[in-house]
């Protein structure tokens, strides 16, 4: 009894203030009719008031969700009630008025049926766009749903589908961790796949968000943080590396202290290849380093050929003296051990040979040269005087 007299004074409240608001005779006209009316002819008033474009319809159809908010706890799911709750969600965002944002929030989370959810939430998308930090509802729904969903106590989809497109839609940074939470829970996969399409829908402080996933979270979420960020299109370069850069560094860090895995192996060989393809000179010192770990780990057969083939690509690509002056030491071992009569991986010399190539750097000349020498294949010696003849004089 006391919920519904304060819904009541809500209603008559709003009602003053809107009124206060605007003298328009045409809303005049429809407010006072929609009070007048009946039930059904309500929504008759709301639906017919969408053809109005020049005038700003909105405390129309507040005196709507109003009107709902206030019978709600006696009528229920009431499908007329809920027609009109329906239609005057979906209307009010048409005329981007931000003040009507609160009653929405509120008939949201009153009325639990999926069309009026899913029609609000189309209108807040629209009209937090210009408040945004009244996302900060949405957000806080969305995880807990998340919540709900995984502890099997039954979120509608359909709705939590169209709070991630809306969240999408505003573009809110601070959306980016609970969008991040959903994309990788085991939720329904349109849930998921909605997440991960307004996860890169979102620009504000987009590098910022991945970077803090990957230095505070499991390796699970690193992987997936990264692999979101090289998805994502006209991703900065700047940006790109960055990221890059930091989820080599956790993954390497991860492999020192725990197993190896086959996520480790992914996230160490991905990182490596986005660094050597664009170019991050600033990995350099840390490739490097990590250069000489799998060097190691080979000879140990702790590192497989494809950990060592890709750093060794990485390197070639990182176009600084230190990864040149590695890679020629290395070449230089290579050929020592062959003249010494011992075995080689074709492999692990043609990626040798090809990124010092790629340098370009004249400190591998003799090692290169000396190739012509040694008793190698013909495909690998052809390498070696293709890559002298790219060095820099």
């Amino acid at each position: 009894m006391v919920n519904k007299s304060l819904l009541m004074i809500v209603f008559f409240s709003l009602t003053a203030f809107l009124f206060a608001q605007t003298d328009d005779p045409v809303i005049i006209s429809y407010r006072r009719n929609f009070v007048r009316a009946s039930i059904s002819t309500k929504i008759e008033l709301v639906t017919d008031a969408s053809r109005i474009t020049t005038v700003n319809m909105t405390p129309l159809y507040l005196d709507a969700v109003s009107f709902v908010l206030a019978n709600y706890q006696l009528l229920g799911n009431d499908s007329q009630l809920m027609d009109i709750a329906a239609v005057a969600a979906d209307k009010t965002g048409f005329y981007s008025d931000p003040a009507a944002i609160p009653s929405l929030q509120k008939l949201f989370a009153m009325v639990t049926e999926p069309r009026v959810r899913i029609a609000t939430l189309k209108s807040l998308a629209e009209l937090t766009k210009q408040a945004r930090n009244d996302v900060s509802f949405l957000n806080d729904w969305f995880d807990s749903a998340i919540t709900r969903s995984l502890e099997k106590k039954g979120e509608d989809v359909r709705v939590m589908i169209a709070c991630a497109r809306s969240l999408g839609s505003i573009g809110a940074g601070s959306s980016f961790p609970v969008l991040f939470r959903a994309a990788t829970s085991k939720l329904d996969s349109g849930i998921v796949s909605e997440a991960e399409k307004s996860l890169n829908a979102i620009s504000d402080n987009y590098a910022g968000n991945i970077l803090a996933i990957i230095r505070e979270k499991p390796l699970y979420d690193v992987y997936a943080a990264f692999s979101f960020a090289m998805k994502r299109e006209k991703l900065p370069v700047v940006d790109k590396g960055a990221i890059a850069e930091a989820a080599f560094t956790r993954a390497v860090a991860h492999g020192q202290t725990e197993q190896r895995d086959t996520l480790y192996t992914s996230l160490v060989k991905e990182s490596l290849d986005v660094l050597g393809s664009i170019g991050w000179s600033q990995a350099s010192p840390a490739v490097v380093q990590f250069f000489y770990h799998v060097q190691s780990d080979y000879k140990t057969e702790k590192a497989d050929v494809g950990m060592l083939t890709s750093v060794i690509t990485c390197m070639g690509g990182m176009g600084t003296t230190e990864a040149a002056q590695a890679l020629s030491i290395f070449l230089g071992l290579l050929n020592s051990e062959t003249e010494q009569k011992k075995t080689y991986n074709e492999q692990v010399l043609l990626s040798v040979i090809q990124s010092l190539g790629a340098l370009g750097d004249k400190s591998a000349f003799d090692y290169l040269l000396y190739v012509g020498y040694l008793d190698y294949p013909e495909t690998v010696k052809q390498a070696a005087r293709d890559a002298l003849a790219r060095l820099e004089w």
